[in-house]
């Protein structure tokens, strides 16, 4: 499900209120729990055990939140109670001082919910030490129907249980009695010369003793390193799959020892010699050779930017073939090499064109090497600014780690509306491939302040529609500078509520790489959303800009829900 808005990109409102949490230990020095719970509404006494108790407080530099996790006897239904505040006591936390929330859900779906919309909801800790807690809780619900209600009878208890040997630090053994690794399954190239990637990995079986955090790598061998870090939350026999870095400085078999705690083992990976052979035209031009695709300055290169060039390859094997990097580009491939003889090889370019006019660039295979030339067409005028807005300019985003199914395409059209007695440009999103537009959104900037009117109804859940602008970025502040939003009042199911937006500059031109892009000058933005009174944030937001390309990442975080996209291709007119 596609969360991206291109408008502002920020979850819901009413999401961020019932958040789905964890329902297991947290990874961060977690803890397991057990414990029972319990609440009347009036009619019916619900009950449960609780599975899981620990602190959070990553999500929130002065704010840390305690979760209750539980589950009903039946496992059908969610028990949730979260408390806020930077430290934690025995004594009463109050949803009217946004200290605490409570929903039970079923299917995904709320049962009951309390929190400082709803009305009055108090929990009182009893105890709490640094293995126990218990307590109460009872206060106004809304229910299934809409309804508010009021919970009695609420109590509580979990045990607060130390993964691992005390620090949460797990252990085990790696391998047999025998010191191998057992058993070993292999993934990617290797080849003398050739760089490891993501594709270059070994799966290797630990027992585990004790649960908790591990870090597992191997000694540095032929320049590569094998290495993992997670958690293991649960003890037993598991498959760790390690990632290789470094680039192999010789071929045949070398022999690694992986280190786990006091536990090692041994495997040996055999490096094949890399290809050689000879480039056509080595030692001048390349001959034959064949450019494809469009080279203008400023315009990011993509898959339909290619040469093909000629191999004479003597010896077969893996390869990297690349060029030098010239005008901000530079072509590549790799892959093995299977047969003797003449073969045509497709290098791809990346990067952004700096200047225009032409440029030689060098292709390296092994020992040979040749040239060729491309002429970069003159670029279009530069925006000048971190949020371009002229006609046509153009933006894919995906989703971090996720498909292009997952990917967002928006596109500056000529529509120019007027509120307010400001006119705005517009900006259309699509999902991709590109269909009829999904949304849209509408800026203007005056200076260096940049402008959203928006319906803020679409993003905090109002029962009525409520718009207004903004400033989302402002490029004539220091960074450091902070400000807020006017105040956005409506209603959420009848009750009056008001938000605000802060914004704080985190960096100001600075130099940020996403995948193969290079961006010199970047703005870091920091959005925190606020109930009008309360110090803690319901939701934080980052946002980069680029010089005179636009926003190039944005991340979100609500809870422990966090949806990250970044710049995939843009083109700027």
């Amino acid at each position: 499900m596609k969360q991206f808005k291109t408008a502002f990109y920020f979850i819901a409102f009413a999401a961020l209120l019932n958040a789905c949490k964890k329902e297991y230990s947290i990874e961060q020095g977690g803890t397991t729990s057990v414990g029972t719970w319990q609440f009347n509404d009036s009619s019916q006494l619900f009950t449960g055990n609780m599975d899981s108790v620990y602190i959070d407080s990553t999500t929130s530099p002065n704010t840390k939140i305690l979760y209750l996790i539980g589950t009903s006897l039946d496992g059908k239904q969610k028990f949730n109670l979260e408390l806020y505040g930077n430290s934690f006591t025995t004594g009463t936390y109050n949803a009217s001082l946004f200290q605490s929330t409570f929903s039970y859900t079923s299917g995904g779906s709320n049962v009951y919910l309390s929190n400082q919309l709803v009305g009055e909801f108090i929990v009182n800790i009893t105890t709490l030490n640094s293995n126990n807690i218990s307590g109460t809780f009872s206060g106004a619900a809304r229910n299934a129907a809409n309804n508010v209600i009021q919970l009695t009878q609420g109590k509580f208890t979990g045990s607060f249980v130390t993964n691992g040997n005390g620090n949460g630090v797990s252990s085990g053994v790696l391998g047999d009695s025998s010191g191998n690794c057992q058993p070993v399954v292999l993934n990617g190239i290797y080849s003398q010369g050739i760089a490891m990637d993501s594709s270059n990995t070994v799966q290797v079986q630990v027992t585990v003793a004790t649960a908790g955090s591990y870090s597992i790598k191997t000694n540095t061998v032929n320049g590569i390193i094998f290495s993992k870090t997670g958690t293991f939350t649960s003890t037993g026999i598991q498959n760790v799959v390690l990632t290789a870095s470094g680039t192999p400085t010789n071929s045949g078999v070398q022999n690694f020892t992986l280190v786990y705690g006091n536990s090692q083992c041994n495997f040996n990976i055999n490096f094949a010699p890399p290809a050689s052979g000879s480039l056509g035209g080595g030692g001048g031009s390349c001959t034959p050779f064949a450019i494809a695709g469009t080279y203008q300055q400023g315009i990011l290169l993509n898959t339909t930017n290619t040469v093909q060039i000629e191999v004479n390859v003597t010896t077969p094997g893996n390869y990297n073939i690349t060029t030098n990097a010239a005008n901000g580009v530079v072509f590549s491939k790799s892959g093995t090499f299977t047969t003797t003889g003449v073969q045509n090889i497709l290098l791809t370019g990346s990067g952004i064109p700096v200047n225009a006019g032409p440029q030689d660039f060098t292709v390296s295979f092994g020992n040979s090497n040749c040239t060729f030339n491309i002429s970069f067409l003159q670029g279009v005028a530069p925006s000048g600014d971190y949020f371009p807005l002229t006609l046509n300019s153009n933006w894919t985003y995906g989703l971090t780690q996720g498909t292009t199914q997952d990917s967002i395409y928006s596109a500056v059209l000529g529509y120019a509306p007027t509120f307010g007695g400001n006119t705005y440009n517009t900006i259309a999103q699509y999902d991709v491939p590109p269909g009829e537009a999904t949304d849209s959104a509408y800026f203007r900037k005056p200076g260096g302040d940049y402008y959203e009117y928006m319906n803020y109804s679409a993003f905090f859940g109002f029962d009525q529609p409520v718009t207004g602008e903004y400033i989302f970025l402002k490029d004539n502040v220091p960074m450091g500078t902070t400000w807020n939003s006017p105040d956005i009042m409506g209603t959420i199911s009848g009750v009056p509520i008001t938000v605000y937006i802060k914004m704080t500059m985190l960096e100001k031109a600075v130099p940020v790489t996403i995948g193969t892009f290079p961006f010199p000058n970047v703005i870091k933005m920091k959005y925190e959303f606020f109930v009008s009174g309360s110090p803690i944030a319901l939701a934080t937001a980052e946002r980069w800009f680029a010089f005179n390309t636009g926003e190039i990442h944005t991340s979100i975080t609500g809870g422990t829900e966090i949806i990250s996209y970044d710049i995939g291709n843009f083109h700027i007119f």
